[in-house]
């Protein structure tokens, strides 16, 4: 993509907004839960992996081709032992669904420093496209939900 999929703001989006029997009473809703979610999904993924790769949490001064290499080769063997292994603590730890990992996601849901190496005109072409690609997820998500837009 040549943007961040930002959620809508003014709108509910952490998870614990949404605990209990509130549900999204509208398609932003719905897109900023869908989004939430999402995210801590692969704050999880990240979390095994950082669990499992103590180098990954504090990455040595190696050249970025070496680090690069070795978040490949995490990655590599996370996935061998998730699709081999038939119990594993780390993936126990991190697999519930309702799990709500903090501190890491980002506080401020806004672009700052997103696009820090393109013009002022680029940035606002591709946030425009972000957001345009952001209201299409958007009237998908009220068509099959039903939800007022």
């Amino acid at each position: 993509m040549l943007g961040y999929l930002a959620p809508y703001r003014g709108e509910r989006y952490h998870l614990n907004d949404y605990s209990g029997t509130r549900v999204p009473r509208s398609a932003r809703e719905k897109f900023n839960h869908a989004h939430s979610s999402l995210h801590n999904v692969i704050e999880r993924v990240f979390g095994v992996l950082k669990a499992r790769f103590p180098i990954l949490k504090m990455m040595p001064p190696y050249s970025l081709r070496k680090q690069r290499n070795i978040v490949i080769a995490a990655c590599a063997i996370h996935n061998f032992i998730r699709k081999h292994a038939m119990k594993d603590d780390l993936f126990t730890e991190y697999e519930i669904d309702d799990m709500i990992v903090e501190g890491e996601g980002p506080s401020d849901l806004t672009e700052t420093g997103t696009y820090a190496n393109l013009s002022a005109s680029e940035t606002q072409r591709r946030k425009r496209e972000m957001d345009s690609y952001r209201d299409g997820v958007r009237l998908g998500m009220s068509m099959y939900y039903r939800l007022p837009l």
